[in-house]
C-alpha cells in the first residue's frame, strides 16, 4: 500500500509518494517498488503535529512495514492525548440527547413567548373586531385601510396601521401571526434575530449541562 502526503501546508512544498515495505522486503536493505499498489491521500493543512511527524518518519517509510508504521502513529496519539481537547460534558451527556432537547426546548420557547406577546398586545383590538356590529374582517379593513369607511380611524401611524391590520387578519382566520412585528415587540426589546435567538438557547444548554456537572459531582 501507498500513501501520498499531500502538500496542502507552508511546511511541505511537495508531494511524496511513500511505499510500506513488506515483511520480505524489510530484509533487504533496498526500498521495494511502488507500483500497483493503492493509494491514500493525507491533507496536512491545520495538522502542524502532525506534520512534525511526517518530516522525522518520512524518509523512514521505505523501509518500514504497515504495521511499524501503525504503530508510530499509536505512539503520537499517546504522547499528544493529554493535549487533545476534550469535552467536559461527555461524562453527563455522552450522546448529546439533553443538549440537542434543551436547544430545541430554547428555541421554541422563545418563538411561543413571542407569538404569546403579540396577541396579548392586540388583544383589545382582536375583542373589538369578534364584537364589531359587521363581519370581523370587513370592520378591520374598513378601520385600519380603508379611508372611505365609517370605521377608520386616522390616528393610527400608516406603518402600525398595515401591521395591526395584518396581524388581526392572521388571528381572525387561525393564520400564523408575524413573529417580527416591532410594535407588538417594542416593549420586550423588540424582534430578535435568528443569532441572538440562537446564542440564548446555546447558552441554555451550557446552564443546563453546567447544572448536571455540578449535581453529578456533589456528595452523596
Amino acid at each position: 500500500m501507498n500513501i501520498t502526503l499531500h502538500a496542502g501546508s507552508r511546511r511541505i512544498s511537495s508531494m511524496r509518494a511513500v511505499h510500506f515495505a513488506t515483511a520480505e522486503e524489510k530484509e533487504h536493505t533496498g526500498p521495494a517498488s511502488a507500483s500497483g499498489r493503492d493509494q491514500v491521500v493525507i491533507s496536512q493543512e491545520g495538522r502542524e503535529q502532525l506534520e512534525l511527524l511526517v518530516d522525522k518518519t518520512v524518509a523512514k517509510l521505505n523501509t518500514m512495514t504497515k504495521e511499524e508504521f501503525m504503530e508510530q502513529i499509536r505512539q503520537w496519539r499517546d504522547e499528544n492525548q493529554a493535549d487533545l481537547p476534550v469535552d467536559p460534558y461527555h461524562k453527563v451527556d455522552p450522546d448529546g440527547s439533553i443538549a440537542r432537547k434543551t436547544y430545541f426546548e430554547s428555541y421554541l420557547g422563545q418563538l411561543k413567548a413571542r407569538e404569546d406577546a403579540i396577541r396579548e398586545y392586540y388583544a383589545d383590538a382582536y375583542e373589538e373586531a369578534v364584537t364589531a356590529p359587521i363581519n370581523s374582517l370587513a370592520f378591520i379593513s374598513g378601520k385600519y385601510l380603508s379611508d372611505w369607511s365609517d370605521y377608520y380611524d386616522p390616528g393610527i401611524p400608516d406603518g402600525e396601521r398595515r401591521w395591526t391590520h395584518s396581524q388581526l387578519w392572521a388571528m381572525l382566520t387561525g393564520a400564523n401571526v408575524a413573529l417580527n412585528d416591532p410594535y407588538a415587540l417594542a416593549a420586550s426589546g423588540g424582534s430578535k434575530t435568528v443569532e441572538e435567538m440562537d446564542q440564548i438557547a446555546r447558552q441554555a444548554v451550557k446552564d443546563k449541562l453546567d447544572q448536571l456537572i455540578g449535581v453529578e459531582g456533589e456528595p452523596v
